[in-house]
C-alpha cells in the first residue's frame, strides 16, 4: 500500500479559510521553517531531538504533509539521528509534489 504524500483536502481547506495570498505566504513559511529545522537536525544542533521531531510533525499535520507527519510520528518515538535522513527525503519529495500541484513559488 502506498501512503498518500499530501492530504489535498487539507490543502483545499486552508486555501478556502485563508485565501490564496495568505495561503501562499503560510505555505512558503512552512516550507522554509521545516527545511531549516531538518537542516539543523541533520547537523545535530539540538539538545532535544524529540522536540524537533515534534515541531516537524506538527507543522506537517497543519499543512497536510501526510507522509511526513506519519514518518515524524514514528521518528519522534525512536528519536534516533538516522531517522532524520528519511524525513529529509520525504520532505523533499512532498515539497516537490506540493509546489508542482499548487503553483506556490519559492524564493531562490
Amino acid at each position: 500500500m502506498v501512503s498518500v504524500m499530501i492530504d489535498w483536502d487539507r490543502v483545499a481547506e486552508l486555501r478556502r479559510d485563508f485565501g490564496e495570498d495568505d495561503f501562499a505566504e503560510i505555505a512558503t513559511m512552512f516550507l522554509s521553517e521545516v527545511q531549516e529545522k531538518l537542516g539543523a537536525m541533520q547537523r545535530q544542533l539540538s539538545d532535544d531531538p524529540s522536540e524537533d521531531f515534534h515541531f516537524v510533525k506538527g507543522s506537517a499535520a497543519n499543512l497536510g504533509f501526510e507522509l511526513l507527519y506519519k514518518e515524524c510520528s514514528s521518528a519522534e518515538v525512536r528519536s534516533q539521528p538516522d531517522s532524520v535522513e528519511k524525513l529529509v527525503e520525504v520532505f523533499e519529495a512532498s515539497r516537490a509534489e506540493f509546489v508542482s500541484k499548487t503553483g506556490i513559488r519559492l524564493a531562490a
